[in-house]
């Protein structure tokens, strides 16, 4: 049985048609990811990429090490308190002239001054390991992986391509699907001139019949149409070789 079973595809299938539709699943995604190679979208490989930014770790510790110096100052201040509190006591009795009860409060007295010297040096050791971490750094973030820049670029490009086709469809008198069209637009070889005004392509269209030679010339008037630009200047697509 397939792992992608959840309560909506239970509540809808019956177990033993799962695996069909498991099929039909895998075979859409392989076409669409050839659809993808097509245009060359996974065809390329720009290295690992790096982003600087914040060091996290020193940031989590940084945070860590600022909590337990707030935790220690808090029981720093406590101690202190009740240092001073057993110090009023023991000076209490030491002016009734007490005893006994002298004896037990000069011990707390005692147990009081360890505690609080153990509270400050426990806070000092604190703040000399955040001193240590010294101030925020910068380091480089994991490598971005030439498959996530990928399926970046694929994402990008399937959205850009949808848009265009979505606009250019908008000015076509003539039926076709998205696949004809990407295929005769973007399979074809050409050439490309940038002018001091228009971008110009040019498309060559020898070996196309005629219908597709048509359905080209619709694309070419439908791209002028929409008016495409790079960095302000227009774009401009030209077909030669045409048949008469």
């Amino acid at each position: 049985m397939v792992y992608w079973g959840t309560p909506q595809v239970k509540d809808a299938l019956a177990a033993t048609k799962w695996p069909q539709v498991y099929r039909e699943r895998n075979e859409l995604q392989e076409n669409g990811f050839k659809r993808m190679l097509d245009h060359g979208a996974l065809a390329s490989n720009d290295g690992r990429k790096t982003i600087v930014g914040p060091d996290r770790q020193q940031q989590r510790a940084r945070e860590k090490r600022a909590q337990s110096l707030v935790a220690a100052q808090q029981r720093l201040a406590k101690k202190a308190e009740a240092l001073k509190t057993h110090q009023d006591t023991v000076a209490e009795s030491e002016h009734k002239g007490h005893g006994k009860r002298l004896a037990q409060r000069q011990r707390a007295l005692a147990v009081a001054e360890k505690e609080s010297k153990d509270a400050q040096d426990h806070h000092e050791t604190l703040a000399a390991h955040a001193s240590a971490l010294g101030p925020p750094r910068e380091r480089a973030e994991r490598d971005f992986r030439p498959q996530t820049l990928m399926t970046f670029r694929t994402l990008l490009l399937e959205n850009a391509l949808t848009s265009c086709m979505a606009g250019l469809v908008g000015t076509l008198t003539m039926q076709g699907s998205l696949d004809c069209l990407v295929h005769i637009l973007f399979a074809r070889s050409g050439a490309r001139m940038e002018t001091d005004s228009p971008i110009i392509y040019w498309m060559n269209t020898i070996g196309l019949s005629g219908a597709y030679q048509r359905l080209l010339t619709a694309v070419v008037d439908g791209l002028g149409a929409i008016d495409l630009r790079d960095q302000g200047k227009p774009i401009r697509v030209r077909l030669k070789g045409l048949s008469p």
